[in-house]
């Protein structure tokens, strides 16, 4: 199969698609399915010059380029052309010149506009001599689904805040941090996401808060810095927490995204407590919440021991493990799930550490009354105003 490449300007274009010499929809296309705001987005990025991807068309037996990838985009330019999208001026980052041209459409600009729409050179690559299964796997190659994830995309934003993310993302994983150790690597920004939720949760200075992608976005579209106070806070939580657990051999942790948060928010309101007091806690946490679904039978004694006596002692404490494993996997953004965890936590510490702590206490009378550990829960949120400073 031959891929000739080739530049034609809208103009020519629009008018190969109305004379029947380029199809915008033979069989194998789907129908055209982007909204207008897809639509207009495609159009203020050629109104800004900026390139956008080429379009492979197929070459056929009766001189006709039958589109193989790109038929959205040329719908879309299809439809300014002739009048039945307008241009939406408001889209992120704003450009001065083209909010001028808010709502109009192709008729309304002015010539210098128009030409330099109708000007505009898109790359056509015209697949010719091609063995009848070729196509059909080229297609398939370029529409295989590949969603970025929210970090992913914010990553494309170039500023002081991905630099502070990312500075704060590499020392993550300089001090150790990668799937051996903590579960998952960094290979779809895992880390970076993390950080950024867990940075951005420091300077709002509350648990509350629910962080959403949209908040994240809007931090970095607009390069607003996170504070330098922010930053050492978030450097000195990240290693605390490797030096608890970058050398760990007993058994191997299987964090995840919520839980590795949960660490954050602990270990950042415990920076000054002993090393190895965080160092058990996290050890005896994680095996115990493990250890209840099934995992690590064969350990160190010394864990299954605290785990029986705990058992023993604590009326919920199974309850309380298993609310802990079903908050970190079902909504486990959500701000009520990462307060609970994190009051969970601090009840964990308490057994371990400081029985006579007024949280365990009111905790055990309050359960003994209700036997509910959600309820619990709640009214820990709510007589301990939970998360509302951080």
């Amino acid at each position: 199969m031959k891929c000739e490449s080739t530049d034609l300007e809208i103009e020519t274009i629009v008018n190969r698609i109305k004379n029947g010499d380029m199809d915008l929809q033979p069989d194998f296309q789907r129908g055209e399915i982007w909204t207008t705001q897809k639509k207009q987005k495609l159009i203020d990025s050629i109104l800004r010059g900026w390139k956008i991807p080429p379009i492979h068309v197929i070459h056929d037996s009766q001189a006709v380029d039958e589109v193989l990838d790109g038929q959205q985009r040329l719908a879309a330019i299809r439809d300014f052309y002739d009048n039945i999208i307008c241009i939406d001026g408001n889209i992120v980052p704003v450009d001065s010149e083209i909010l001028k041209l808010d709502g109009l459409h192709y008729r309304d600009l002015s010539a210098k506009w128009q030409r330099q729409f109708r000007q505009y050179s898109i790359v056509i690559i015209r697949l010719t001599e091609y063995k009848p299964e070729e196509p059909a796997e080229l297609f398939y190659r370029l529409n295989q689904p590949t969603s970025l994830t929210s970090a992913e995309q914010r990553n494309a934003y170039i500023g002081i805040t991905r630099d502070q993310v990312k500075e704060l993302s590499n020392k993550f994983v300089l001090l150790g941090a990668k799937k051996e150790t903590i579960g998952f690597s960094n290979s779809r920004l895992a880390y970076d996401e993390i950080i950024s939720k867990f940075c951005f949760t420091v300077e709002s200075a509350t648990l509350k808060k629910k962080i959403t992608s949209n908040d994240l976005s809007v931090q970095y579209r607009q390069a607003l810095p996170f504070s330098d106070e922010c930053v050492e806070i978030v450097s000195d939580t990240i290693t605390k927490f490797m030096e608890c657990i970058s050398n760990w051999t007993d058994f191997k942790y299987s964090f995840n995204k919520a839980t590795i948060f949960s660490w954050f928010v602990y270990i950042r309101r415990n920076l000054n407590f002993d090393i190895q007091e965080i160092q058990s806690t996290i050890s005896n946490f994680e095996f115990s919440r493990a250890y209840i679904k099934g995992k690590y039978k064969k350990v160190n004694n010394s864990y299954i021991i605290t785990f029986i006596n705990l058992q023993k002692k604590i009326p919920f404490f199974e309850i309380m493990l298993n609310t802990f494993n079903q908050r970190t996997s079902m909504g486990s953004t959500d701000a009520l799930s990462i307060i609970y965890r994190d009051i969970i936590i601090e009840l964990f510490h308490a057994m371990m550490f400081n029985e006579q702590s007024e949280l365990l206490k009111y905790a055990i009378e309050f359960f003994a009354k209700v036997e509910n550990f959600n309820y619990t829960l709640e009214k820990i949120v709510e007589e301990y105003h939970w998360g509302e400073k951080f």
